[in-house]
């Protein structure tokens, strides 16, 4: 039989075709290659990350680079590769391929008009937007049960599974405060169905809107602000005229830690001249480079100060304030934001309220594959602080008065003139205002820490001293709070377990119970969060089945979810749980 002859045109465009499959094959094979070495040779994170096996990684990476047939696809795998370190600060940075091709981690997330915090494993309302159709009917300190028929434990965990396959995420509390206005997995609809536990132990079904009023997202810094003070690129200060002083400053810092801001923080710190104490609200603020953040320290020590291996950390400004400073802090504060934290926090200048900082405390430097389609940045130096060599990454730089997330506290507003549902504002304005009364700085760190740790004996005992300066304290009332809301957040706890229109949070309330079992023992209630210990202790199987499930989910191979094989070996081994049952009837149909 003769064979047929193909035409010239057919046979050049077929092995043009050929050719430019085997030169993008070697181009993505070399990336590859250098990705292994660079990661290998120059990481600093194998140090406090010890679980993470390179090697085995690279190998389940392989066939992906090998086997990709066009840029957009490489460049995923480039993302996707590094993100496995679980390092916010590796990472591509700039692509030849047009972004809109490549996933992102805002894909679906809307955030309903609401800010949401994270409390590991948990999410809690902490405020609406004004207006808000929902603001009378989904109070601050509400958590959040299910939402579009998923369990939020199973929702929210596949969303920071899906953007941690191509980011890494140096820890989730951090992931979720950049989230805190955009947290809800919308996807396509315009309205999502959820389920929310409120501070009076009642669930109520509320149909979320996608945006809040007039199309807009929560402004976290615009609305945390106190009245009259106005938004303003990279600081804002103002003149706070309160019942205990006329000259107390108030600063925000609105960007990050580049020159832009450096100027924005000098010009705003100078129109604070005559203050006798200072808030400083350091919450969202943005890293950038230590100069920076120096710099800006800088303001707060006249004669300049040691800053341990960084040397001298110099006076500037045109002037410098020396008088009493609480510093808000958060977890959006991430890279160089945490330096300027934890340089007030380490040279004992400020007393320190709010959350934990993000934790990106590997510093990265920039690389470029040899392809040119992407470079990206790795975390090079595994850094310690200059004063206490205490190291950031993934824990955050700790704050010395924790305000918890519990549903009486976040609710909690209008005793120090502020307009909106501002927590951590409100106990840094008794701290401040202790402070300015001649407690000292020392003293006050210790006492107001064991309010927030729920030691009500240590903190009675410093109350007593303070209120001889302090005449305004309240301290009995102000512990009573805590107790109060401590014991709140535990009959929730309680509640959200024993509901059982979807598996509950097994994972969240094994992460969160130590901490609540020792301030509940602190306070005196160690009774009262036995039922909850005893719940954990029972679902030993509930625990597996869900940490199996969430597993699965975070598979670098966004396919593994849908494996049959997976699903299988699952099944048999998790399949007799409640979870189990869940799954089989919701999800594997």
């Amino acid at each position: 039989m003769r064979a047929q002859l193909l035409p010239l045109a057919v046979l050049t465009v077929s092995l043009t075709a050929s050719l430019t499959a085997t030169a993008r094959d070697a181009r993505y094979s070399t990336d590859f290659d250098f990705l292994v070495d660079t990661v290998k040779r120059d990481y600093a994170g194998f140090a406090c990350k010890k679980d993470l096996d390179w090697d085995a990684t690279c190998k389940r990476f392989a066939p992906r680079f090998r086997e990709c047939a066009n840029d957009r696809d490489h460049v995923r795998n480039v993302m996707a590769l590094p993100a496995t370190l679980r390092d916010s600060h590796t990472g591509v940075l700039e692509t030849k391929v047009d972004w809109k091709e490549l996933p992102s981690k805002f894909d679906g997330l809307y955030g309903a008009g609401l800010c949401v915090g994270f409390d590991a494993g948990k999410w809690v309302v902490r405020g609406a937007m004004p207006g808000h159709p929902l603001a009378d009917s989904l109070p601050a300190g509400a958590l959040l049960l299910d939402v579009g028929g998923l369990p939020a434990w199973f929702a929210m965990g596949r969303e920071e599974r899906r953007v941690a396959r191509f980011q890494g995420l140096s820890s989730d509390r951090s992931f979720w405060a950049s989230l805190c206005n955009k947290a809800f997995p919308f996807g396509e609809a315009r309205t999502l169905a959820a389920r929310f536990l409120l501070p009076d132990g009642k669930p109520r079904k509320v149909e979320l809107p996608r945006f809040g009023p007039d199309g807009k997202s929560f402004d976290f810094v615009g609305l945390y602000l106190p009245d009259g003070v106005v938004h303003a690129d990279g600081a804002v200060a103002a003149k706070l005229a309160l019942p205990w002083s006329k000259q107390v400053g108030f600063l925000k810092v609105t960007g990050g830690q580049d020159a832009t801001t450096v100027k924005a923080f000098h010009a705003a710190f100078d129109t604070l001249k005559g203050i006798d104490a200072l808030l400083l609200d350091c919450r969202g603020m943005g890293g950038g480079g230590d100069d920076c953040a120096w710099e800006m320290c800088g303001r707060l020590f006249p004669k300049g100060a040691d800053n341990g291996r960084h040397g001298k950390l110099a006076a500037s400004g045109s002037w410098q304030f020396d008088g009493p400073v609480v510093m808000l802090q958060d977890e959006m504060e991430v890279s160089s934001a945490e330096t300027f934290a934890w340089t007030l926090c380490e040279t004992k200048r400020v007393v320190c309220v709010g959350r934990d900082t993000g934790g990106w405390g590997i510093i990265p430097k920039r690389f470029a594959p040899p392809s040119g389609l992407a470079e990206f940045r790795l975390g090079v130096n595994w850094r310690a602080t200059p004063i206490t060599q205490f190291r950031t990454e993934e824990v955050g730089w700790p704050c010395d008065v924790k305000v918890p997330l519990g549903p009486r506290i976040c609710a909690w507003s209008g005793e120090e003139r502020y307009a909106t549902s501002d927590p951590t504002m409100e106990l840094g304005t008794i701290v401040l205002r202790t402070l300015h009364g001649g407690v000292p700085t020392d003293e006050a760190r210790a006492g107001f820490a064991a309010l927030g740790e729920g030691n009500l004996a240590a903190w009675s005992a410093f109350e007593k001293k303070a209120a001889a300066r302090d005449k305004e304290l309240a301290g009995e009332k102000l512990g009573k709070r805590f107790a109060d809301d401590l014991e709140a957040e535990i009959e929730q706890e309680l509640a959200a377990l024993r509901d059982d229109e979807l598996p509950p949070d097994w994972i969240g309330v094994t992460r969160r119970l130590p901490r609540l079992v020792a301030r509940a023992k602190s306070i005196g209630s160690g009774a009262k969060v036995a039922p909850l210990e005893k719940l954990v202790k029972g679902a030993k199987n509930e625990i597996a089945a869900q940490q199996a499930l969430l597993e699965l989910l975070g598979d670098p191979d966004p396919k593994a979810f849908d494996d049959p094989a997976r699903r299988k070996a699952w099944l048999a081994k998790q399949g007799a749980t409640k979870s189990g049952a869940w799954v089989k009837g919701a999800l594997w149909k």
